[in-house]
């Protein structure tokens, strides 16, 4: 199947969006939403506080700006969503699938994402702390500028993901991966050591006898 291209509206679908934005943002209190069904909705700036989410289905759905506090989202389905300057904190994530979903910017705190699965995802500028993402799963992501802190990144595999920028714990993991490379090149493959060793061996057997 064909990836969707990412959320980018031109300028005047943006325009006539902004223009169109809810007068009140939604506000979720307490409320148990477990396998509900969000599709084509305008959610710019709701607040989610106590919500129960577990196993919900969000297509299509702008959520810029929102703000999520305790709020369990395990094994939800997003796709396609919008959460471009989002906060989430204390949010349960775990075993999530995440696919088409804008997170440019967003700050999130104590999520939990373990065992989730994110692909054509952007985290670019994001910063996120206190994360249990152990055993997760990034495809396709852009983590440029992103920064984390204090999370658990036990066997996360990431592959063809952006990491231009990445800091993790203060550290810019591109240029360490830069330097490894640059180390890796400059040392001798275990191939090419093998035959040095064996040709100084030759070297030495052929040696001359000293004359006496």
């Amino acid at each position: 199947m064909a990836k969707k291209p990412p959320i980018a509206p031109s300028s005047a679908d943006a325009a006539e969006h902004d223009a169109a934005a809810p007068a009140r943002p939604a506000r979720f209190h307490g409320a148990t939403l477990a396998g509900a069904d969000f599709d084509d909705a305008d959610l710019r700036g709701a607040r989610f506080h106590n919500v129960a989410l577990a196993e919900a289905e969000l297509d299509d759905v702008d959520l810029r700006g929102a703000r999520f506090h305790n709020v369990a989202l395990t094994e939800v389905d997003l796709d396609d969503i919008d959460l471009r300057g989002a906060r989430l904190h204390n949010v349960a994530l775990a075993e999530a699938e995440l696919d088409d979903v804008d997170l440019r910017g967003a700050r999130l705190h104590n999520v939990a994402l373990a065992a989730a699965s994110l692909d054509d995802v952007s985290l670019a500028g994001a910063r996120i702390d206190d994360a249990d993402a152990a055993g997760t799963r990034w495809s396709d992501v852009s983590l440029r500028g992103a920064r984390l802190e204090a999370s658990d990144l036990r066997e996360v595999e990431i592959t063809g993901c952006n990491i231009v920028g990445l800091t993790i714990d203060g550290v810019r993991i591109d240029r360490l991966l830069e330097d490894a490379k640059r180390r890796a090149s400059a040392s001798p493959t275990p191939e090419a050591a093998a035959k040095d060793v064996a040709s100084g061996k030759k070297r030495k057997a052929k040696r001359p006898a000293p004359a006496r």
